[in-house]
């Protein structure tokens, strides 16, 4: 099954810094589920539980900034709590916005940004807090056009999802608590989704790098281009050209980005585009 594949690849060490996966799940799953839910279908159900929204609206980024309060300053306390209860930064003013909810009901069940860049003094939060960290120069930000940079940043899941014990009573059905665990990887997913589709090829995150290796197994293949530091744990720099998942994807998470995709923008032909790779 596709969510037994994602917790082998990811792990229970592979916490997303806790704010993705349960680092306490030791649930065995037995989810008891269709015989035909296999690993090349349980995508298939996802969107039967779980719709993927791109925030516009002020009311859309103020539920997520919610959600990332709940997450980043309650439940692990990386961030102080703020009065308002909205965990949000500069950095939001410049950035795609995604969250994912379940269908029947209005609390988000995980949300990501992609930090956009459009002018050399509009700094990626790695150019402007890590970059003496970054060795492959080569690959770093500056040696890209800024129109096609960005950073995939406050990835967030709240711990009645991460932590949802699989057919736990009174909770959801088996199946529901398989797609559940979807939520993570399909916030990556996403993630690539709004690259291509916004023209950001170059893509650089601050994760783990256990769970840059992870990632890699499922086929998206991050890139280290500097040393780790201890950021609510340790992280290290890293670098997508999103362009590569196209061929890189497992098929069975290539069939759930196709979901994913379609929910965000029906069935829009995904625009191709030029890419500069001078500096600008």
């Amino acid at each position: 099954m596709l969510e037994t594949q994602l917790r082998k690849s990811l792990g229970r060490q592979m916490s997303l810094q806790s704010v993705a996966v349960c680092p306490d799940d030791t649930t065995r799953q037995d989810l008891n589920q269709p015989s035909d839910t296999t690993i090349n279908s349980l995508w298939h159900y996802f969107p039967q539980y779980f719709q993927v929204i791109l925030a516009k609206s002020c009311t859309q980024k103020k539920a997520i900034y919610q959600l990332r309060h709940k997450v980043y300053c309650e439940e692990l306390q990386f961030e102080p709590a703020r009065i308002d209860r909205l965990e949000q930064d500069n950095f939001d003013n410049r950035a795609i916005h995604a969250c994912i909810r379940p269908v029947v009901s209005d609390q988000l069940a995980g949300t990501v940004r992609i930090i956009t860049s459009a002018f050399k003094n509009e700094l990626l939060p790695m150019e402007q807090y890590f970059s003496d960290q970054i060795t492959n120069t080569v690959l770093a930000p500056q040696n890209f056009s800024r129109q096609h940079i960005c950073e995939i940043s406050r990835l967030a899941v709240p711990a009645e999802i991460r932590c949802r014990p699989s057919g736990a009573r009174g909770t959801s059905s088996p199946l529901e608590s398989a797609c559940s665990k979807l939520v993570a990887i399909s916030l990556y997913l996403i993630s690539q989704i709004l690259c291509l589709r916004s023209g950001k090829i170059h893509a650089y995150v601050m994760v783990e790098p256990a769970l840059a290796r992870a990632l890699r197994r499922v086929g998206i293949h991050f890139v280290q281009i500097g040393e780790p530091v201890e950021l609510n744990g340790i992280r290290a720099p890293y670098y997508l050209d999103v362009r590569t998942t196209n061929n890189t994807l497992k098929p069975e998470y290539r069939k759930l980005r196709n979901v994913l995709e379609e929910q965000l923008f029906g069935a829009k032909v995904r625009p191709q585009v030029e890419l500069c790779y001078s500096a600008s």
